[in-house]
């Protein structure tokens, strides 16, 4: 009974307390001890148990499991309820044989033998002795360099044991000979295991220090495994890619025939839905750089109906199921989200594109204000960036004009040359990007258990789970409309018809040539067609429809974009090009970057690209136009109703880029090759 009163005595203090709960201890798998350990371990745990949950005497536990009251004593205080590095109490782990709960500490003073040993734990022992020289050394190898400061970032190990020596001879230690000088590695193994264990304990500073404040970030977001599973269209993520791939377009030359200029990278604005890993919508910017305009281009596609464009490099270019959600069912098309998940970017975050998100899709903007992510950071946004590599490792980066992911993927090419030799021109590079794009909806992906995005998606719709909402077709057809308050001019007072200045342009019509009423007021004044600034509907504040209106000289003939209006204008207030009275605005740009072109190592400017991407719609469009035309006049002849008739597509504006409209195929290119391209005529 004496030791089982020791035993009450000494574990009634640890016993009594009201977070002493045994059956909260950590636990291990008994399966990863050798037999012999594991039995020790049972042997410990099941003493323990007896006394504190059955109230077992210590000479039953002694006798059960050979063990004293005083080793059991020991096991609890001085093991299993000391703290682990992890946080919490060490508990059944401690039992474990030949675990140590605490590290070694050295209590002798070093003595060094002839063979170089005897000095364990003794920079241990030193940093005990020389406390101000522990926090000096702390603060060394815990040191970080300043984001906006001028420092040292990649600092060796060798450089830190280099100075806790200088440090160390200035307390006289090589003086006195004693450790670390009168060891042969000098001490630089224990400094190195200590530096280690310092950015094990401080893991945000480590971070800072080896990949700075980007990968302090990144340490703070996660990897993502406690995202909330999220329903079909919750949530969406944008990111705009550069194209890892070189292309030209071909300028027509005075003396006849064409050549090829290198135009600059280009850029490709995706939205991708997160539950299917389906692309919703994309867009190509000719820009420099991505705007806002590019980014509400991408968010109007993605709500509005896909087509299958005719490709001219193969007759198979598209898998059977190929497609943007939009043109695979009907259900799709215009459908809204409720998140869009972005990087920071300036052109995804600015006020316009957070209008249109929240007033056309009613979907609210995540960034870095709102979240851990952070521009160009490929952890808060997983889903984008996986297609982002996917598009590059299965498409341009396979071509030998590729610029690829970093210097070495060149392998010694000049994408440039290339690019050139080959003529692979810009519109074929939409092309095949509008493949990769339709063919990765249709193809078997891991993490949706080898389906499609596609099959995805209609699983999920047809479980239930898919909330259709959604978009105004109004809205969405006016989402990259501009709008402004202009001033009347004109009138009897000045001798000429009433007019408006809208964005470097006069415009005026019939109906406003009328009202005089309303010179020296403001009326709204709307780009309703996004491709052709030509024309533009007006009302009055009150409401009151003005019709459209038409520019006048040199804005009238050419259909052209505000941006490219405004490319034109900043050409001319640098007297680089003179517009006439009378003349194409448009045209006149166009020929005079096309005559400076050859001459100029600098790449085209993006607004002639705009334009021709432009010119070439509306001269398909025309196209489809004359085929009616000639199909009508076929069937009068004729007389027969059972002739097929070719309809020309309606031109339904689709993210500023109309649908094709078939094309006669002997004016067709043959199949199979990259003939060259001709720029849209416009006259």
């Amino acid at each position: 009974m004496r030791n089982g009163a020791l035993m009450g005595r000494t574990l009634r203090g640890i016993t009594d307390r009201e977070d002493f709960d045994i059956d909260a201890w950590p636990d291990i798998d008994e399966g990863a001890l050798p037999e012999d350990m594991r039995a020790a371990y049972r042997n410990r745990k099941r003493a323990i148990r007896l006394y504190i949950v059955e109230g077992a005497t210590a000479s039953t536990i002694r006798s059960e499991c050979r063990l004293s009251a005083r080793y059991l004593n020991r096991l609890v205080r001085q093991r299993c309820m000391r703290t682990h590095p992890d946080g919490r109490i060490w508990g059944w782990r401690a039992l474990v044989p030949r675990v140590r709960v605490e590290p070694y500490r050295r209590k002798k003073p070093v003595r060094v033998n002839a063979q170089g040993r005897g000095a364990v734990a003794a920079l241990q022992l030193l940093l005990q002795l020389e406390p101000d020289f522990a926090v000096r050394l702390e603060t060394k190898i815990l040191k970080a360099c300043p984001a906006q400061q001028l420092g040292e970032v990649r600092r060796p190990r060798h450089a830190v044991w280099a100075w806790a020596l200088d440090e160390l001879r200035k307390l006289g230690y090589e003086a006195r000979n004693e450790w670390p000088f009168n060891v042969a590695s000098m001490g630089y193994w224990a400094l190195y295991r200590h530096a280690n264990k310092l950015m094990v304990a401080n893991p945000a500073q480590a971070a800072q220090i080896v990949g700075g404040p980007d990968l302090a970030k990144k340490l703070k977001s996660g990897d993502g495994v406690d995202r909330p599973v999220l329903k079909p269209f919750e949530r969406v993520e944008m990111d705009a890619h550069h194209i890892d791939g070189r292309f030209v377009v071909l300028i027509p030359q005075p003396h006849g025939g064409w050549s090829p200029k290198l135009i600059h990278r280009l850029w490709i604005i995706v939205l991708l839905e997160v539950v299917s890993r389906a692309v919703i919508g994309y867009h190509l910017s000719f820009n420099f750089e991505v705007t806002k305009e590019d980014t509400a281009r991408a968010i109007k596609k993605a709500l509005t109906r896909w087509r299958r464009r005719d490709i001219r490099f193969s007759d198979r270019a598209y898998c059977d199921d190929a497609a943007l959600p939009s043109g695979h069912h009907e259900r799709y098309v215009g459908q809204c989200w409720n998140e869009t998940s972005v990087d920071g970017a300036l052109a995804e975050t600015c006020k316009t594109v957070r209008d249109t998100l929240r007033e056309v899709v009613g979907s609210s903007l995540l960034d870095p204000t709102t979240g851990f992510a952070k521009r160009r950071s490929k952890d808060d946004r997983p889903f984008i960036e996986s297609f982002n590599r996917a598009l590059a490792s299965r498409g341009l980066q396979r071509l030998s004009n590729t610029t690829g992911g970093k210097p070495a993927d060149k392998q010694g090419r000049d994408p440039e040359k290339i690019a050139v030799i080959s003529e692979f021109q810009v519109e074929y590079a939409e092309e095949l990007l509008d493949v990769l794009v339709a063919n990765y909806n249709a193809t078997p992906h891991s993490g949706l258990g080898y389906r499609t995005p596609l099959q995805m998606l209609d699983f999920q719709a047809m479980s239930g789970r898919l909330r259709p909402r959604y978009a105004d077709p109004e809205s969405v057809q006016g989402l990259l409309s501009v709008r402004k308050l202009c001033i009347v001019r004109g009138g009897f007072a000045e001798g000429r018809a009433p007019y408006v200045e809208f964005y470097n342009a006069r415009y005026s019509s019939e109906l406003l040539n009328q009202r005089n009423d309303l010179v020296g007021r403001r009326i709204w004044v709307i780009n309703h067609l996004e491709d052709d600034a030509r024309l533009a509907r007006a009302s009055t504040q009150e409401g009151i429809s003005l019709g459209v209106l038409r520019a006048q000289s040199p804005w009238h003939f050419t259909p052209h974009s505000l941006a490219i209006r405004s490319a034109i204008k900043s050409f001319v207030h640098q007297r680089r090009i003179a517009l006439g009275n009378g003349g194409d605005a448009a045209m006149t740009f166009m020929k005079f970057v096309e005559e400076e072109a050859p001459r100029r190592k600098l790449p085209v400017h993006p607004a002639y690209l705009e334009l021709r991407r432009i010119l070439l719609e509306y001269d398909e469009l025309r196209s489809g136009e004359e085929q009616l035309k000639a199909a009508r006049a076929r069937l009068a002849e004729t007389g027969s109703r059972n002739e097929v008739v070719v309809k020309p597509r309606k031109l339904v504006t689709v993210g500023g880029r109309a649908p094709e409209t078939p094309t006669s195929r002997s004016n067709s290119p043959t199949r199979g090759s990259l003939p060259p391209l001709r720029k849209a005529a416009s006259g």
